[in-house]
């Protein structure tokens, strides 16, 4: 989620950059290298805690669950973010002095663009924008809700807990990974990554693209290896290679196929997202695993920063074009002001509020923080 924030101040919407400047090219680049890993690694991690949850606590408390933290996230925000979306681009033009009617609706980098069916964009009248995800998440549940209640009644039928042989699990995670190429084949984007579909019925490739990674999470999440560990932790036990490889061979080997050997570079873009989405599984499990506050704090901020973060970047957008900043300054700046400034407003606004609830579930306050709050002396700690 924090490197949507990122991802989107590297995108000029609102033009502080233009196609060919050296900046901009290194912003496109990153925009393209993020954008090849990042969602398909949310959806590894979303099936994953999916299973988990139906594990635990049954299909229906799995589908309350879902509704609260998604649902309702994602109706709020249509409600009330989506407008927000519009007057920040608005402002952000305004501020930077561009007329909006002057400006391809690609933006900047519309150079990239040329060459692509107009009608595959047809269906941006309405856009759920940066919530997209949300809403593909809430199909892909509907599609686990729905296998997984076959599936019990297969185990009611047969009088065992699990019905589904381990075999035929193990094969479907072996299938999963490659299936991926068939619709990343059919992706219509001159972009590396995956193609984005915001419309209220999501395009059928994009979908299937992302079950791809979501199932293999689902999947996963009871499957041990042969010596008894967790797969989830042994699909990154090469990490630093991975991201290596990922990096450095796959990442500039499917841009260089892109424009002659689509369907060559489809094949690499799609491994280059399994091979970064399981080395960061991998160096995160290693570095990352015991239990931090820190780390949890910033966890439980990134869902709600991530959902209010655009209107702030294109504002921030317009400022630094009227600054006529290089990109690479201007976007350093853009970060620089607007995480700091969501983190305070989670911190001060959000967390132990409602809002945070919604998005959270419930959290205590530290008791001297609580304590404070009240204008009562904290506790004395007793010497050990």
């Amino acid at each position: 989620m924090l490197l949507g924030i990122a991802l989107h101040a590297a995108l000029p919407d609102v033009p502080y950059w233009r196609p060919g400047d050296a900046g901009g090219g290194f912003l496109f680049g990153f925009f393209e290298f993020v954008h090849g890993f990042r969602m398909p690694l949310f959806f590894i991690l979303s099936g994953y805690f999916t299973t988990m949850l139906w594990r635990r606590r049954g299909l229906s408390e799995l589908i309350g669950h879902r509704l609260r933290r998604i649902g309702l996230p994602l109706l709020a925000s249509v409600v009330i973010v989506l407008p927000l979306v519009v007057a920040g681009i608005l402002i952000g033009y305004e501020i930077s002095g561009t007329d909006i009617n002057a400006v391809e609706t690609t933006g900047t980098y519309a150079d990239e663009w040329q060459g692509v069916d107009d009608e595959t964009y047809d269906d941006w009248a309405f856009g759920f924008a940066h919530l997209w995800f949300l809403w593909f998440l809430l199909w892909l549940i509907a599609g686990f809700a729905a296998i997984a209640s076959a599936v019990g009644r297969l185990a009611s039928l047969r009088g065992r807990d699990r019905p589904v042989p381990a075999r035929l699990v193990t094969a479907a995670l072996l299938i999963v990974p490659p299936l991926a190429l068939v619709p990343a084949d059919r992706m219509v984007e001159p972009i590396f990554g995956p193609d984005t579909s915001d419309a209220f019925i999501p395009d059928g490739t994009v979908l299937a693209y992302y079950a791809c990674f979501f199932a293999f999470g689902a999947l996963a999440f009871d499957r041990r290896t042969r010596n008894g560990g967790a797969l989830i932790d042994a699909v990154g036990r090469w990490w630093p290679a991975q991201l290596a490889v990922g990096s450095f061979v796959l990442f500039p080997l499917g841009l260089s196929l892109m424009d002659d050997h689509w369907t060559a570079s489809a094949l690499v873009q799609t491994a280059f997202a399994w091979t970064i989405s399981f080395g960061l599984l991998g160096g995160f499990r290693q570095f990352l695993s015991a239990t931090n506050q820190r780390v949890r704090w910033l966890s439980d901020s990134a869902y709600w920063m991530y959902l209010m973060h655009l209107p702030l970047i294109y504002v921030a957008q317009g400022v630094v074009a009227r600054l006529d900043l290089s990109p690479v300054l201007g976007f350093a700046l853009i970060c620089a002001v607007v995480v700091p400034a969501l983190a305070a407003s989670y911190r001060y606004w959000v967390r132990y509020t409602p809002i945070g609830t919604l998005l959270n579930g419930p959290r205590n306050r530290p008791a001297n923080e609580a304590n404070r709050a009240r204008g009562a002396e904290p506790p004395s700690t007793p010497a050990t």
